[in-house]
């Protein structure tokens, strides 16, 4: 709540003494959505006893659903407001509560931007990393077909940063093109997904603190009538410090990160074709990587988009005399239908295959198969 108090003081000292001379426009959305798993499975990490089965919906806000009924994981609403302070110069701020967090309310976006010429912009401030091709509306349901962005695609434990960004926007034939250079870092204390990480191997840790330091890179969009993708690069630096229940500190051997990505849309006729690839890659002692993908069909029939998404993980070792590819390993396959009842509404229900191909002899099967069915409405204001 500091950081809520804070920011609400300087909300107010940007906007109140400028309300009769700038331009305050508030928007916002939301999604309240159910669900739950059907039946039970061997637990990977206790042989010989039983589970509920879990779907990890959301991973770095730890939303699961298991065989009770449950709203939380997934439920958020957000208020947006845009203050025009003239002389092409804005701020924008961003208030959400998720069920996750109790609906207690935090400023999860706050930044200034400057629109320098008709081409470009700089902003400078906090919003979400662009990683994927959804990352910058990944929470906004109403703005993708399904009930999420594929959880094992949008799984890390980092998702936002305070950065300094530099676009430019240009024509290239018939093609809209943006280029955004980007520069930042991301302490992350108390990280909720380490610390579930934490205590689902044994651990007893008080906290456990990520921190993404030097994050450097771009993203380049191009669209054209039927079509857009992206291509994304960055590379940073990655701490970690675990404090004990009894205080002690224990930090991690540093490495660096890359991470590559490519994804879009394509229509045709009355389908959509919506994919994401991405590439992780540690520079640690194992030659850690993770390759993820994305493929999903949707079919647009009137007000109604009935659709199937298939999204694959994967985590190897490249480095090592030992080199397996025998580690995480798991998919989500999805099927569901979208009806849009509403101009500024849908209806979404949807149903998930998670299928565990993680390695049980090395104790990477985790996860555990599920199957859960959930539905939901977003909106937007």
């Amino acid at each position: 709540m500091k950081l809520f108090k804070v920011l609400t003081m300087l909300i107010a000292t940007i906007i109140l003494p400028h309300s009769a001379l700038a331009d305050v426009a508030f928007s916002g959305y939301g999604s309240i959505v159910a669900g739950k798993t059907f039946g039970s499975v061997d637990d990977p990490l206790n042989p010989g006893e039983t589970r509920d089965e879990i779907l990890t919906a959301d991973f770095y806000d730890v939303g699961q659903y298991d065989n009770d009924i449950k709203f939380t994981p997934e439920s958020v609403f957000a208020l947006q407001a845009l203050v025009d302070l003239g002389d092409d110069l804005k701020f924008t701020a961003q208030l959400v509560a998720k069920g996750t967090d109790d609906f207690e309310p935090e400023f999860d976006w706050y930044y200034l931007t400057y629109q320098v010429n008709d081409s470009w912009s700089v902003m400078a401030g906090r919003r979400n990393i662009p990683m994927y091709y959804y990352s910058e509306f990944s929470e906004v349901g109403y703005a993708y077909p399904w009930m999420r962005p594929p959880s094992n695609l949008y799984w890390w434990q980092i998702t936002q940063f305070n950065s300094f960004q530099a676009s430019y926007d240009f024509e290239w034939g018939d093609y809209s093109n943006n280029l955004t250079f980007f520069y930042g870092n991301e302490n992350s204390y108390d990280n909720k997904e380490m610390l579930f990480y934490d205590e689902l191997f044994g651990g007893n840790a008080r906290s456990v603190d990520e921190f993404w330091s030097d994050i450097l890179g771009f993203n380049w969009n191009i669209a054209g009538d039927d079509f857009e993708v992206r291509f994304v690069y960055f590379q940073n630096d990655r701490d970690r410090t675990t404090t004990a229940q009894d205080g002690t500190e224990t930090d991690s051997v540093p490495f660096d990160q890359q991470f590559l990505g490519f994804g879009g849309y394509y229509n045709f006729n009355q389908f959509t074709f919506l994919f994401d690839w991405n590439h992780v890659e540690y520079d640690d002692v194992v030659g850690t990587e993770y390759p993820t993908y994305l493929v999903s069909l949707v079919y647009n029939i009137g007000d109604f988009q009935p659709y199937i998404a298939y999204s694959k993980a994967d985590h190897e070792n490249t480095k090592t005399e030992a080199a397996t590819k025998d580690l995480e390993e798991h998919y989500i396959l999805g099927y569901g239908v979208r009806y849009n009842f509403h101009p500024s509404a849908s209806f979404k229900i949807q149903y998930d295959k998670f299928e565990e191909q993680g390695n049980k002899a090395t104790g990477w099967a985790y996860h555990g198969d599920s199957r859960t069915l959930t539905m939901g409405i977003d909106f937007i204001f």
